[in-house]
Formats: C-alpha cells, sequence, structure tokens
C-alpha cells in the first residue's frame, strides 16, 4: 500500500510540473497528501500551516506540516523547499535562524529529502528512489519525540494518580461537611442557589464534585492559558472559592495536588508552543475531553461529553447565516438577531460565530445578543475562557462575556411558550440568576448547538439513568407521543427534549439548528416529532451524514462518523416563519 501511495505521488508531481507548474506551493501539495496518508495509516493526523511558537528563538513559526498524535500533541514537523533552493542551506536557516524544533523534523525539495530527529541527520535519500522515500517517510511517522514521550508519560501518571486525589478530597469534604459549621452553612446557601439556578435535583455530593472540580482544573487553565485570573473573576469560580476557603488552606490545597504537578507542566510546555488560538481551542477541548473521562467517566457518558469538529460547526454556522438571509433577509450579525447554543459545552459554537462575524459588528452582538448556556462546571469555566479569549484574539481588547449562564437548560422554562412555567428564580439574588432572568426576557431568533445525546452509548438499555425534567417530559408527551403510533421510550432521550425545548423557546421568526442523533428521521419512535415538526415549522432542511454503522455495517464509526462513533448523525435545521415566502 505504501509503495502504491508513492507512485501515486510520483505521477501527481508529474502533472503539476506538466501544466507548467515548477514552484514550492505547486509541488508540495502531493508530498503533503502522501504525508497524510502515511500517517492515517498510524491514526494521527497531518495539518498544515498552523502556526506555532519556536522554543529556540520565541518567534511565531509556521512549518509547512505538523504530525499529530490524537491528542493533538505534536510528534513531528515537515517543511518543503523549492527545487532552485538549496536544501543544506534552507535547512541550516530554517533551524538555526528562525529556531524550527528539531527533534523530528523532514525537509524536502522534490528531489532530496532530510530527516532530522533529536537534533542529527539521521536519513537523506533521493525523492525519486521508492524504497528510499518510503523508509525516510516510516521513520518520521514511527518516531516519538522526547516531549511526546514525556506528555505520554505524564498522562499516565495523571490516570494512575487521578482516583487516589479525588478519593483523597472527597473524604475531605465529607468530614467538613459534618463538623464545620462555616463550611455547613456555606455550602447549603450555594446549594439553594444551585437548586434554583441549575436543577432541583442537586445535592450536597454534587456541590462536592463542583469544588473538586474547580480545584483541579485551576492548574489546568493556568498551564494552558497561562493565566491563573480567571477563576478569580467568573461569577460561579467566586462562589465556589469561597467555599473552599471555609475548609481548605491554600498550602493544603497545593500539597493534595503534587502527584499531579508533572501532568500540568507537561502541558503546559506543550500549550507554551501554540501560538494559534484555534489551535489552543482544540487542544484544550481535546484536554478536557480526556481529562472529564478519567476524572468521571459514567459523568462524562451522561453528559455526552465529545464536541462538535470545527468544520461541522462551521458549516452549521454558515448555514444558518444563509436561511437568515434566504428567509428573513437578516443575517447573524444583524441586531435584533438574538442567538443561544443551550448546552455550550466548551463554547465551540459561539467561538466560531465570534469569528464568524465581521468585527464591525462583533462588540454589540457579544455584548447583547450572543448568549450560552452549560450545566457541567468544567465546559462552563473553558466555554467562559474560549469565548473571552477568542474575542480579545480577535478584537486586541479583553471584555468579560456576561451571557454566559450556569444552569440547566431544561429546567429552565420561565421563557418558553406555555402555561405552567417554573418562575422559580425570582425573588434569589446572584449574578448568574440575574443573568439567566436577563436572557429569559429575550426573544430568542437562533438556536444552534450540539445537545448531549449519549452518543458515546452502544444501546439504549446501557444508558446512564438521565434526571426527569417535567415540563418538558410533558411537553414531549402532549406533543411528540400523542402523535406517535410506536412505543415512547426513547422519545424522552436527552436530544429529543432539547429539540422540544428549542421547538418552544425559538422566536414566531427563527431558526433551530442542531446536530444530532439521525433517528428522527425514520425511525418509528419519532414518527409524532415529525408530525409536530411538519404542523410547527415552515421549512425544514435535513443534512444526513450516512453514517449510521449498525444500518451499513461496511463502514466505521471512526473513520465515517463525524464524532468517531456508531450512532448515526444528522443536522437538522428548522425554520419557523410568521409570514411564509
Amino acid at each position: 500500500m505504501s509503495k502504491q501511495l508513492i507512485t501515486n505521488y510520483y505521477n501527481q508531481v508529474h502533472q503539476v510540473r506538466r501544466s507548467g507548474a515548477t514552484n514550492e506551493g505547486a509541488l508540495s501539495m502531493p508530498f503533503y497528501f502522501l504525508v497524510m496518508q502515511y500517517a492515517q495509516a498510524k491514526k494521527y493526523q497531518f495539518h498544515s500551516q498552523i502556526t506555532i511558537k519556536s522554543k529556540k528563538t520565541g518567534k511565531n513559526i509556521r512549518p509547512d506540516g505538523i504530525l499529530m498524535n490524537d491528542l493533538r500533541v505534536h510528534r513531528g514537523y515537515w517543511e518543503s523547499k523549492d527545487p532552485d533552493d538549496k536544501i543544506d542551506e534552507e535547512i541550516q536557516k530554517k533551524l538555526h535562524k528562525d529556531g524550527y524544533p528539531a527533534s523530528n523534523i523532514l525537509f524536502e525539495d522534490t528531489q532530496t529529502a532530510v530527516l532530522i530527529q533529536g537534533g542529527v541527520e539521521v536519513m537523506r535519500g533521493e525523492v525519486s528512489d521508492a524504497d528510499q522515500l518510503h523508509n525516510i517517510l516510516s521513520a518520521f511517522i514511527n518516531y516519538k519525540p522526547a516531549e511526546v514521550l514525556e506528555f505520554e508519560a505524564a498522562l499516565e501518571e495523571f490516570k494512575n494518580d487521578i482516583p487516589q486525589i479525588v478519593s483523597t478530597f472527597r473524604e475531605l469534604f465529607d468530614k467538613e461537611s459534618e463538623t464545620n459549621t462555616k463550611y455547613q452553612k456555606a455550602r447549603d446557601r450555594f446549594l439553594e442557589l444551585c437548586r434554583t439556578e441549575i436543577n432541583p435535583d442537586i445535592s450536597t455530593a454534587d456541590i462536592r464534585e463542583m469544588l473538586i472540580q474547580h480545584i483541579l482544573t485551576e492548574d489546568l487553565f493556568t498551564a494552558i492559558f497561562d493565566d491563573s485570573s480567571f477563576l478569580k473573576y467568573n461569577i460561579i469560580a467566586r462562589e465556589l472559592e469561597d467555599l473552599i476557603n471555609t475548609v481548605l488552606t491554600r498550602e493544603v490545597r497545593q500539597n493534595q495536588l503534587g502527584d499531579i504537578r508533572h501532568y500540568y507542566k507537561t502541558l503546559n510546555a506543550t500549550a507554551a508552543s501554540i501560538a494559534d488560538h484555534n489551535e489552543k481551542q482544540k487542544f484544550l477541548k481535546i484536554v478536557y475531553e480526556n481529562f472529564y473521562k478519567v476524572y468521571n467517566p459514567k459523568g462524562a457518558d451522561r453528559l455526552g461529553v465529545v464536541y462538535t469538529p470545527n468544520e461541522i460547526v462551521r458549516f452549521m454556522v454558515e448555514s444558518t447565516d444563509h436561511l437568515l438571509e434566504k428567509h428573513f433577509d437578516r443575517n447573524l450579525h444583524d441586531k435584533g438577531v438574538e442567538i443561544l447554543d443551550p448546552a455550550t459545552g466548551t463554547g465551540t459554537f459561539v467561538t466560531d460565530i465570534i469569528d464568524y462575524i465581521a468585527p464591525q459588528y462583533l462588540p454589540y452582538k457579544y455584548k447583547n445578543e450572543l448568549h450560552a448556556n452549560e450545566v457541567s462546571i468544567l465546559p462552563y469555566y473553558i466555554a467562559n475562557l474560549n469565548i473571552e479569549y477568542t474575542y480579545k484574539n480577535k478584537m486586541g481588547n479583553y471584555v468579560e462575556f456576561e451571557n454566559i449562564c450556569f444552569v440547566d437548560t431544561l429546567d429552565n422554562t420561565d421563557a418558553l411558550a406555555y402555561k405552567g412555567k417554573q418562575q422559580s428564580l425570582f425573588g434569589l439574588s446572584s449574578e448568574n440568576s440575574e443573568r439567566i432572568q436577563r436572557q429569559n426576557k429575550r426573544k430568542i431568533s437562533v438556536i444552534i448547538g450540539n445537545p448531549p445525546y449519549n452518543a458515546n452509548q452502544q444501546n439504549f438499555n446501557d444508558f446512564n439513568k438521565n434526571r426527569e425534567y417535567p415540563q418538558i417530559d410533558k411537553r414531549i408527551k402532549e406533543t411528540f407521543v400523542k402523535q406517535s403510533t410506536a412505543q415512547k421510550t426513547k422519545v424522552y432521550d436527552m436530544y429529543a427534549r432539547f429539540y422540544r425545548w428549542a421547538m418552544d423557546r425559538v422566536d414566531k421568526n427563527g431558526i433551530v439548528a442542531f446536530i444530532t442523533n439521525r433517528s428522527f428521521i425514520d425511525s418509528r419512535t419519532f414518527d409524532g416529532f415529525r408530525k409536530i415538526i411538519q404542523e410547527d415549522f415552515d421549512y425544514v432542511y435535513i443534512v444526513d451524514t450516512q453514517s449510521d454503522v449498525r444500518a451499513n455495517p461496511k463502514i466505521a464509526g471512526t473513520t465515517h462518523n463525524v464524532f468517531g462513533i456508531q450512532t448515526g448523525v444528522a443536522v437538522l435545521f428548522l425554520v419557523k416563519v410568521e409570514k411564509p415566502l
């Protein structure tokens, strides 16, 4: 297979040259795709034109390609040179003047390939010799630089140490809950707020887990963003910090984290080389996913901790903008178009919208008409950070994002268009409750996102039991279930609940755009769902990714599904128009 790839590469280069192109830009693309195919065979990623920071010079540099593992840790670099350049002079310039990493870097000019590993040239060969080229590419792909080995070792230590650290903190907080009256009083106050603002089923054990996640998160953010100020200013972080201080001194906290300090230092070293903001976001998302799955695997499963690829997010944002213009002669950037991500996760959709909206419109939109909700403390923190840093990266100045709410969206029924509203937030005083009430007063034009839907679970019987949502479940029974001819159990899945909530929340001139399980398209369980959509919406657009592994065993979930899962995935756009065109 490898020799066949090289033969294809030779043919592509020949075609490029026959077209009259002889420069580096034209000739480098076939080699890029060749390396990418070698990388994919080992389940690695190979990306082009990502800016990194040189550890040697501190300058921003942009290798032609970066080889990454599934954690986006850099395994190697590729640099293409013009055939007319003197390759050895170019290598010296890149390594010594520009500070390109010499840990594992491949240079080529379509004639000669030079592989440097650990700062030493280890292989050189003629590109036209298939055997030599194959050996060089294989050595490049398979090599593990010292920093990769260090990162993997730190991650394994982290996986081994976290359960004991978490157990120690749990025992400590349980003990304090019985003996520390100051802690009890502060905890009960925070518990009351959480039951009102997030959901009524939150327990003291949930508060304990928030505190532990907060403690573990502090160094995570400092390591990746090199900024420890966030947890001092975020409204929820301040509440948790005050609660922790009734139990733990700073010294005790740091001592308890001693066993995983090496992991945070390794994260910091890796993140320090990332100059590209979007790349830093991707790295943070992957770190979070792995962190949460180690910390609480069942919780990660229940919350659907798998986040949407950036390419899908951008497709959904651009498509929503197109539909706004088509049906309402408006765009995402226009005043009056209120946008909400009801299950924001790490903030991917909101950050992409910030990137998408032109700078002249962004300050108003960011301050007034861009909204996000999250119910789990770690992604809430990360989303807040991501959103604020994305804005700062684009606009050049930091502005606090005041429209993110720490809330269980499915319990926040105050703003829904039916009787029996919650009405339970009023009378409580906190900045978070004020944000929720402020959001509930807005007419939401666009609801967009990836609601949790237990995507990783293999079958319904394996689901971690999700809590009930009386108001939303009642609405599902009155609509989806009433109109259905099928057994009704699965129609109460999380993503169906989010659809019901969004369909009730969106304005009479608005759009719902979700990426979810595809079963709503043709399963009998969702026949009532389809009928309600037909009655309540004027236009429906469906993108079925044809990725259901069970329906088509010839495909593999890890390669034919945007989430690398077996459950089929689809994007649904629902458009409600008061006066259809």
